[in-house]
C-alpha cells in the first residue's frame, strides 16, 4: 500500500492502539489515551499494557500481537527505552502505522538518545514503519473526532497544519478557532524519523478537505523536494510557512528540540522567492494571514484606501501601508470633490488615508464613502480603521454597533468587488470599552470579513496576501477559490 493510502488511514482512522495506556490518568493533564476519550473518538480504541487487566473500563492487550484486528494507527507512549521493542510489536503484528508520543532520542544530543534514534531508526526503515515522531503530539482531525492532547478546538474547516512542535499545534489551532478557523487536519511530526514535512504536504495537496495549507518547520530533510511540491501546490492552494531557526540562537534551539538542521537565511530567502509560498514571522501572523486567505477572493494590485479618523491615525496608518508595501494612492478630483459635499472640510480630511470622524457618527454618510471610493478603478482594496476610545465616548457605543451592523452585511453591496479588512483598537483602560471591540470583532469575522487588532498587522497581512495573488497573475495562474 502507497504513503497517501496509509495517511488516510492516519487521518481517518477506525482502530488506534495506545501502547503505554496507564491505568491512571497521569497528574494534570489525561494522557494520550484519556485525550483520545476525551475528544468523542468514536473509533475502536485498544489499552496495550500487560500490566493492568483493563484502562478506564476498557480491556487491555498484552501486546499488539494479541489484537483481534488491524491497527490504523498505533500511538507509542512508553519510556524511550521501551520504543525499540514497542517498534518490533507494530512489525510483527502487521500494523505499519505507528505515532512515537515519546522523547528522549535525538533531540537530547546526548550519547544514549542517539544511540536509541539510531536504533528505532534502523527498526523502522528495516520493518517499513510509517513513523510519526519521535517526540510529538501526533494528528488532530476535528471531523472524525480525532484529537491526542487536550483542548482541541470543536470546529472542522479547510485549513491544514503541518508542525514540527506539537506546542505550536495546539497553540496555533486554540488561536485561529478565535479568529473562527477550522482545520481539516493538523500533524505534529517532530524528530521525522521516517515520515517528513514534504509526506505530509504531499498528501494534503490532493486532500479534497483542504484549501490552505499552513506550516511550521525547523528543519528539512529533502530542501529540493520541498521546494518543487510547494512550486506546484502553492498555484492552487496557499502555503503560508513559519520557518524558525533562523538566527544562531534559533538554530541552537532547534537542534535541541527536533535534532534538526534549521539552514541558513538566505536559503530560506531564496526558497520563499522562488516558490512564491507565503512567509509568516510568527504564529499570529500565520494565523491572520490564514484570516486574509479564509476570506479574500483575490487582489487585482496593492492599492488600498483607508477610511479612518483622526489626524495622527491617518499619518500612522499611512506610514505602515508603506512600510508593509502597499500603495496609497490619491482620489480623483471628483471623488474628493464629492466626497466634499457630504463631509464639512472643518477637522475632516478627503484625500487618502481619510480621517473624517463625520463618517462614523451618521451611517449614511459612511455607506456613502464606501461606495464612492470603492468605485475608484485606482482603488483595489479597502482598510476601515476603528478607534473604539474615540467613537464610544460619542454615545456609549451605539454608533459603534450599527457600523458594526453595516460591515457585517450591507458593506458587501457597495464595494464593488473589492477586498475589505476592518482595524480596530483601544488604548483606554476600560472593561467596556474593550468588550465592545471583542463583540465587533466576532460579528464581523462571523460575516467573513477580516478583522485585526491594530492597523499594523491589518496592512502587513493584507500586503503579503495580495503579493501572492500578483505573483500568480505574473505567472498567468489563479488561484482555486471555494
Amino acid at each position: 500500500m502507497g504513503i497517501r493510502e496509509e495517511l488516510e488511514k492516519v487521518f481517518h482512522p477506525q482502530t488506534v492502539a495506545v501502547v503505554g495506556a496507564p491505568r491512571r490518568r497521569p497528574e494534570g493533564w489525561p494522557g494520550i489515551f484519556g485525550s483520545i476519550r476525551d475528544y468523542g473518538f468514536p473509533g475502536r480504541l485498544y489499552p496495550i499494557n500487560p500490566g493492568v487487566p483493563e484502562v478506564e473500563g476498557i480491556r487491555t492487550y498484552p501486546d499488539l500481537v494479541s489484537v483481534p484486528e488491524p491497527i490504523d494507527l498505533v500511538i507509542i507512549s512508553v519510556p524511550a527505552p521501551a520504543v525499540p521493542a514497542a517498534l518490533r510489536d507494530c512489525i510483527a503484528s502487521g500494523n505499519r502505522n505507528v505515532h512515537i508520543f515519546t522523547a528522549g532520542f535525538k533531540e537530547t544530543g546526548e550519547e544514549e538518545g542517539l544511540r536509541l534514534h539510531r536504533e528505532i531508526e534502523a527498526i523502522a526503515r528495516d520493518g517499513g514503519l510509517n513513523v510519526i515522531g519521535p517526540n510529538c503530539m501526533g494528528v488532530f482531525n476535528p471531523e472524525e473526532r480525532f484529537v491526542t492532547w487536550t483542548g482541541a478546538p470543536e470546529k472542522s474547516g479547510h485549513v491544514a497544519f503541518i508542525s514540527q512542535s506539537g506546542g505550536h499545534a495546539q497553540d496555533f489551532t486554540n488561536f485561529c478557532a478565535r479568529l473562527g478557523i477550522g482545520f481539516s487536519k493538523v500533524i505534529s511530526f517532530g524528530n521525522a524519523l521516517t515520515l517528513d514535512s514534504t509526506d505530509f504536504l504531499e498528501y494534503l495537496a490532493e486532500d479534497s478537505d483542504t484549501r490552505i495549507i499552513t506550516m511550521y518547520l525547523e528543519g528539512i530533510r529533502d530542501g529540493r523536494r520541498l521546494l518543487d511540491l510547494v512550486s506546484r501546490i502553492n498555484a492552487t492552494k496557499p502555503v503560508i510557512i513559519l520557518k524558525a531557526g533562523l538566527t544562531d540562537a534559533g538554530t541552537k534551539a532547534v537542534a535541541s528540540h527536533t535534532g534538526s538542521l534549521a539552514g541558513g537565511q538566505r536559503v530560506w530567502d531564496a526558497f520563499f522567492k522562488r516558490s512564491g509560498a507565503v512567509r509568516a514571522h510568527s504564529l499570529e501572523d500565520m494565523a491572520f494571514l490564514t484570516l486574509a486567505f479564509c476570506h479574500l477572493q483575490t487582489a487585482a494590485g496593492l492599492r488600498v484606501a483607508v477610511i479612518s479618523h483622526g489626524g495622527g491615525i491617518a499619518v500612522s496608518a499611512a506610514d505602515a501601508c508603506s512600510n508593509a508595501g502597499l500603495e496609497i494612492p490619491s482620489f480623483s478630483s471628483l471623488t474628493e470633490q464629492t466626497l466634499r459635499t457630504f463631509i464639512p472640510p472643518g477637522g475632516n480630511i478627503i484625500k487618502n488615508p481619510v480621517d473624517a470622524m463625520p463618517l462614523f457618527r451618521d451611517l449614511k454618510v459612511f455607506k456613502q464613502m464606501i461606495d464612492l471610493i470603492a468605485s475608484e478603478p485606482q482603488i483595489d482594496m479597502l482598510i476601515v480603521s476603528l478607534s473604539l476610545d474615540w467613537l464610544y465616548g460619542v454615545d456609549e457605543g451605539r454608533q459603534i454597533r450599527e457600523v458594526t451592523d453595516y460591515l457585517a452585511g450591507p458593506v458587501a453591496r457597495q464595494l464593488h468587488g473589492k477586498p475589505l479588512v476592518v482595524s480596530w483598537r483601544t488604548y483606554r483602560n476600560d472593561p467596556a470599552i474593550r468588550d465592545v471591540g471583542c463583540r465587533l470583532e466576532k460579528k464581523i469575522l462571523q460575516a467573513g470579513v477580516p478583522v485585526y487588532r491594530g492597523f499594523e498587522q491589518a496592512s502587513e497581512t493584507l500586503a503579503l496576501w495580495a503579493r501572492y495573488h500578483m505573483v500568480l497573475h505574473a505567472r498567468g495562474l489563479k488561484r482555486f477559490l471555494p
